[in-house]
């Protein structure tokens, strides 16, 4: 691309803030492509609800006055006798075993499946590179049956039939997820309609923020004042100069430019990053700016995401101390063991139970995680009980709700939830972090996800961390970096 294409390219970025980046939901007809897929992900919302309706009217199992009434759905089916079975042991793949920690006791509850032969295969990294380690693994031959993906990059599995197996192969139908968040439904099927992947979350965002700093620096002692302060990005800059006056210049509002685009891509954007084969680079939107302005400030942390010193800056001692007034973080990450509990040092820690929630300047998300079947699995009866179970099963999925402190894949079972009150999250000194995250999920909306999404991410995080550092000099450069990228890395589709 040239350089005057890529100017004219940055400035029509910059033109279309204003009208581009609304809100998470709104509809776009930025092209024929992206309004056919948008339509297609709200007639799957449309179909799941109204089959919600109508079933509740013949029976139902959880009832609550937040407006939602699981319905009832069909058992799981026998396997086709497509794939294997009579394995020794389930076998999963993924990254971590944080979320599978609490699984395996529920599906052994649920189905009576021993514990022990479910077995954790741990692809030896983390879960933006394991998008590259799955299909070597693959290729060795290793035992996998079934494999977790990540929102950022599930497309790309799903729509490979040598890497999944329909999920119609183990027994389950689409039928059964009519309690379901209609997105993960629709990010669970492939170009061919052909359900491949089911997810047991729903990965709505918030901001976390140390409740300790925040009545010190601006005088807030609940989560409603906070989040007055900061509800728009306006206003979360503003209240960020204060907090980083208020603190002698040593505390960030934002953990890290990786956490404001989290919150800014996933809560703001409303066009796809590739449109009939070409990169939009408009998606960007003002972020460039609005991140170098913000970086230079000192309101956001040089810290870099999945990195040591990210997650001690929530704590109050060590050398990250107080570095961070909170963190952009998914349900995912404040529920039990996740990257909240981590960035409080532990139980003990020194800021352990001393943060609150709030949605913050935009309602948004962060990925979110689905199970897919590998067409070489060996338990095909056993893989259908594992998916049913925490994605279908209501009973199976409150039991993960009180485990784990997730927000899972059913309407029912949270809105039950969130009616209970019963919920307290420690690790925000007792407030239940369903009530601020509910109506969020329920805005969640990836018609415009990408099998490309991880790469081109990555990259634009990359070349405006550069930018922020010094090694790129201005924002056209910044933005020439990341399109030089993206066209070196992805080639399939065209970069101008």
């Amino acid at each position: 691309m040239n350089k005057l294409k890529r100017t004219l390219a940055l400035m029509a970025a910059l033109a279309m803030t204003a009208t581009a980046f609304v809100g998470c939901g709104e509809e776009s007809s930025s092209s024929t492509s992206e309004a056919e897929s948008s339509a297609a992900g709200e007639s799957s919302e449309e179909s799941v609800a109204d089959d919600s309706e109508e079933s509740s009217e013949e029976e139902s199992s959880v009832d609550s006055s937040s407006g939602y009434t699981n319905v009832e759905i069909p058992e799981l089916g026998a396997p086709d006798g497509s794939l294997g079975d009579g394995g020794d042991a389930l076998t999963i793949l993924c990254w971590t075993e944080d979320d599978l920690n609490y699984m395996y006791d529920v599906v052994a509850d649920a189905t009576g499946m021993d514990a022990s032969k479910m077995v954790y295969k741990n692809v030896g990294s983390d879960g933006t590179t394991a998008n590259e380690q799955y299909a070597q693994v693959f290729l060795s031959g290793d035992d996998v049956d079934l494999y977790f993906c990540d929102a950022d990059w599930n497309m790309a599995y799903q729509n490979n039939d040598e890497y999944s197996a329909p999920l119609s192969a183990v027994g389950i139908t689409e039928d059964m997820y009519a309690n379901a968040y209609g997105y993960t439904v629709s990010m669970g099927t492939d170009v061919n309609g052909v359900l491949k992947g089911a997810s047991w979350q729903a990965a709505a965002g918030g901001y976390a923020y140390r409740a300790d700093l925040a009545e010190q620096y601006l005088g807030v002692t609940t989560p409603e004042e906070m989040q007055a302060m900061i509800g728009s990005w306006d206003d979360f800059w503003a209240t960020a100069a204060t907090v980083y006056e208020q603190s002698g210049g040593v505390t960030a509002m934002a953990d890290s430019l990786g956490g404001v685009w989290r919150a800014y891509s996933n809560g703001n954007r409303t066009k796809s990053w590739v449109n009939d084969g070409t990169l939009d680079p408009s998606s960007v939107g003002d972020f460039i700016s609005m991140a170098k302005t913000n970086f230079d400030a000192g309101y956001i942390s040089g810290a870099t995401q999945w990195t040591d010193d990210w997650l001690p800056q929530g704590q109050s001692d060590g050398a990250q101390a107080n570095k961070t007034m909170g963190f952009f973080f998914p349900t995912w990450a404040i529920a039990a063991g996740g990257s909240l509990e981590q960035a409080q040092g532990g139980e003990g820690g020194s800021t352990y139970g001393k943060y609150a929630l709030c949605e913050g300047p935009t309602s948004w998300f962060w990925g979110g995680t689905w199970i897919c079947v590998y067409p070489e699995t060996d338990n095909a009866t056993e893989a259908g009980q594992f998916i049913y179970t925490m994605t279908c099963d209501a009973d199976a999925m409150q039991a993960y709700v009180d485990a784990r402190g997730d927000f899972v894949n059913n309407r029912g079972v949270m809105s039950a939830t969130v009616d209970a009150g019963t919920n307290s999250n420690p690790l925000f000194g007792g407030q239940d972090q369903f009530q601020i995250l509910f109506d969020s999920a329920d805005k969640i909306d990836m018609s415009i996800a990408t099998q490309y999404d991880a790469t081109i991410n990555t990259d634009l995080s990359n070349a405006v961390l550069d930018y922020c550092n010094g090694v790129t000099s201005s924002e056209e450069e910044c933005m020439d970096a990341f399109l030089d990228a993206v066209a070196s890395d992805i080639t399939d589709i065209t970069v101008e």
